[in-house]
């Protein structure tokens, strides 16, 4: 008994030793790639977790790390490592836009994470790879033409109705305004209504599911730092850990309600204008229908229809997500900087007065767009916090930088640093300053990649498809908010410099930004 004891000691010892130089060999072999192919890189890394190190402890967001990098080095490009895998950081504007247009057939996957086997939400257009993305992307673009956002407009000023009753009672009260909250709160009863049909009153009641449900999906928590990190830096890592792209009580309520909208509209035959009307068209027909056509003939048999109800509730997930994040964070940031230079602040005021002056006071599509100098205010807010801080592209097929020996290897991560890049003192002046008159002038910045990089929402044919509707749901929360009320910053935020939050991906503030709110 003794003997057989110590010979399956002997073995497992033996099999842990293989196993360790294996993984020991396959490390050093990994984190000499660079140098082996001949690459500039960054030196000074983990063996575990590559040069993402503090993000992983949360010391330090992956945008900021990635604009560290940008900032310590004069290379064209330069590899970094990640848990077992190679990144190729992109800092020469030629090369990045040759990447994301002219050479985008070699780079048309994003590369995070995506498996609709046991995460049916993953299965969404930002994360979906080469040909499933491509025949959704040509689907799911007439949902966003100019038609369908004037059809959808109504129901953003509708939902604002609730938020200038609340921005009523903080003035009449002389209470401080938490815009981060107030921002999300808006947004999200924005999303929920415009998604999917639901009249969510987020404002007054703050713990809706649909809030709830936002909220947990970006809260600062240890977890989502991970399942973020993960995400973008190594992919692979979250199907083998088997880690969802959100926690299971989201899926559950994205699921639920996506299941009982889809059910009772197609029983009762109900049509509405919103993006959920869109894709039972698409999931009834194959195709979404002209801009003035919001009906739909429901098939009864699921063989001929062409979107499964986890392809629905997965479009209907990153719609929520990023429309809600995105629009209330950049709102937030505007808010922020027009409070803390009054002067920007009383020309908004000014145009917004001037323009409704003319459309009868009223918030229309055709005033909304009118407003040039209140856009260049958001332009300018997404060149300072690009809420999105990188842009991320899997190589799908050898490709040799032009100009150069090197190749980058089918497989390969690339990562364009554009919160470093619209950071760059080398492209805009005094970058640190909030300076809408740039998107004012001839040229402006968002006409030029190369001599002013500007990429808050990507670029070339995986741009972000919902731009259009995320910049115009801005701008109408905007109106809303500065039509009859003014802010001042608190004293204390004045000189502040803005902190992001180390835990998360997407830009975001530290602390809490609280505002003094006066009618006008």
């Amino acid at each position: 008994m003794a003997l057989l004891t110590d010979s399956w000691r002997i073995h497992t010892l033996a099999l842990l030793i293989g196993f360790v130089t294996l993984v020991y060999f396959y490390a050093r072999r990994t984190y000499s790639y660079w140098e082996r192919k001949g690459f500039a890189y960054l030196p000074d890394f983990n063996y575990v977790f590559g040069h993402f190190k503090p993000t992983f402890s949360q010391q330090e967001s992956m945008g900021m790390l990635v604009s560290r990098i940008y900032n310590s080095t004069k290379e064209p490009f330069i590899g970094i490592y990640s848990i077992f895998r190679p990144i190729l950081i992109i800092c020469d504007t030629e090369l990045i836009r040759t990447i994301l247009i002219k050479d985008f057939n070699y780079f048309t996957d994003r590369g995070v994470h995506c498996n609709e086997n046991y995460d049916p939400l993953s299965g969404h257009l930002f994360a979906l790879p080469g040909q499933k993305w491509k025949n959704l992307r040509g689907k799911l673009s007439p949902t966003f033409t100019s038609g369908k956002l004037k059809a959808m407009f109504s129901t953003l000023v509708d939902c604002g109705a609730t938020l200038q009753s609340h921005l009523d009672k903080l003035a009449n009260k002389n209470e401080l305004l938490d815009v981060r909250e107030i921002s999300a709160a808006h947004a999200t009863n924005v999303i929920a209504s415009v998604a999917f049909g639901i009249e969510a009153d987020t404002i007054k009641n703050p713990n809706n599911d649909f809030r709830v449900c936002g909220r947990t999906i970006f809260e600062s928590s240890i977890m989502n730092g991970i399942r973020l990190s993960l995400n973008f830096i190594a992919p692979k890592m979250m199907s083998i850990l088997r880690i969802k792209v959100v926690d299971g009580s989201v899926e559950k309520f994205i699921m639920s309600v996506v299941k009982d909208t889809l059910q009772y509209r197609e029983q009762n035959n109900v049509s509405r204008k919103d993006f959920f009307q869109l894709l039972i068209q698409l999931r009834n027909t194959g195709t979404v229908q002209l801009d003035d056509q919001w009906e739909t003939v429901i098939k009864a048999d699921e063989k001929q229809k062409t979107l499964s109800l986890n392809e629905i509730a997965a479009q209907s997930f990153v719609f929520f997500a990023a429309g809600f994040e995105t629009s209330s964070t950049t709102l937030t940031f505007c808010m922020y900087e027009l409070a803390k230079h009054p002067e920007i602040q009383k020309r908004v005021h000014e145009e917004i007065d001037s323009v409704l002056g003319q459309h009868n006071g009223k918030i229309t599509y055709d005033s909304v767009t009118e407003m040039r100098y209140l856009e260049a205010c958001i332009d300018e807010i997404l060149r300072k916090y690009p809420i999105v801080p990188l842009l991320n592209r899997t190589c799908t097929k050898d490709y040799k930088i032009p100009g150069t020996d090197k190749v980058i290897e089918k497989g390969t991560a690339v990562f364009i640093p554009v919160y470093a890049l619209q950071m760059d003192k080398n492209y805009y002046e005094q970058p640190n300053q909030f300076k809408p008159e740039r998107f004012l002038e001839e040229g402006s910045a968002a006409k030029n990649l190369v001599n002013k990089p500007y990429l808050p929402f990507g670029d070339g044919p995986r741009n972000c498809i919902g731009m259009r509707l995320g910049k115009m749901q801005t701008k109408v929360g905007l109106i809303l908010m500065l039509q009859k009320f003014q802010y001042e910053l608190e004293p204390k935020l004045i000189n502040r410099e803005m902190e992001f939050d180390p835990k998360l991906f997407l830009l975001s503030s530290r602390v809490g930004i609280n505002l003094r709110i006066f009618k006008r």
